[in-house]
């Protein structure tokens, strides 16, 4: 049975992860695995931050740096001064037995050090292919996944997404993982997903947009605005808050839609988007309310 992420938690691109976040990603190829832990590492590096990468532990260092440097520029200077660490998870808790309690104290150390050498924020991607390397009891960890780890992220200073290979995990395991984290991922940045806003109701047809709006997704773009006409509704609420981009043909689209529809409009989005709507016209759209952020 297939996993739905969706059904369960937030949902956002690994761009508009904040600071402790805890997201749950699932990959099914080698391309959506480091398109998504390349983009973080190399966000959190241009941020200042320190980044821990627990890739999986078969792969050599070099051919995690070799994926890494495919999403952004050469990591080997953070990498020497100690910004970027490439670790294993035994780390966290040898010279003890295995433990996820000690996985998470381990984890603890390592972010208070760094806070200690003057990082304001820590993140780190784990590939859970260490959980299969290692002999980990997987309830242990799915309970670490939901209930254990709190701890870690009550303080804002820590974010962690949790990569779990889709060809090594049970479609059960997977849901359950997805269900403990109160964030996902997008399957790979630069897609575009269309859920049910949550002002979605009686006389109010609400849909959130998460990801990209541009040419490589015009086609699900072009699907959730038919979504909107079909409705029916009087009122419309359109979220873009979680749109990292948002190219001027989609954002005509829109306007368009607004324009001739004749039903009441709510755009919410930030700054940015916002003012790319009033720059086409938006305040011209007497039905058309625009909320920036």
């Amino acid at each position: 049975m297939p996993f739905h992420a969706e059904e369960h938690t937030r949902i956002v691109p690994v761009e508009r992860l904040r600071p402790g976040d805890h997201a749950f990603a699932s990959y099914a190829d080698e391309e959506s695995c480091w398109s998504t832990i390349g983009s973080f590492a190399q966000t959190g590096i241009a941020r200042g931050e320190r980044v821990l990468l627990f890739a999986d532990p078969a792969l050599p260092d070099a051919t995690v740096l070799e994926h890494l440097e495919a999403y952004g520029p050469p990591v080997g200077p953070s990498l020497e001064r100690g910004q970027l660490k490439l670790l294993t998870m035994d780390r966290m808790w040898r010279p003890a037995a295995i433990s996820v309690e000690r996985q998470m104290a381990g984890l603890r150390r390592e972010v208070e050090e760094a806070l200690e050498q003057g990082y304001p924020t820590v993140r780190s991607a784990i590939d859970m292919a260490w959980v299969a390397s290692f002999g980990a009891d997987i309830e242990r960890v799915l309970w670490r996944e939901s209930e254990g780890c709190h701890h870690l992220f009550a303080d804002a200073h820590y974010t962690e997404i949790c990569t779990y290979d889709e060809s090594r995990f049970s479609g059960d395991v997977l849901d359950r993982a997805a269900v403990g984290h109160p964030t996902a991922l997008l399957k790979r940045p630069g897609a575009l997903l269309a859920l049910p806003a949550a002002e979605s109701g009686p006389g109010t047809f609400g849909l959130r947009l998460v990801g990209e709006a541009d040419l490589s997704t015009r086609e699900p773009f072009n699907d959730a605005l038919r979504r909107i006409t079909e409705a029916g509704a009087p009122r419309v609420v359109l979220d873009l808050t979680e749109l990292t981009f948002l190219d001027v043909y989609c954002a005509r689209a829109v306007l368009r839609l607004a324009a001739e529809d004749g039903r009441r409009v709510v755009i919410r989005c930030d700054g940015i988007h916002a003012h790319t709507f009033s720059l086409l016209g938006a305040l011209d759209i007497p039905q058309l309310t625009v909320e920036g952020e």
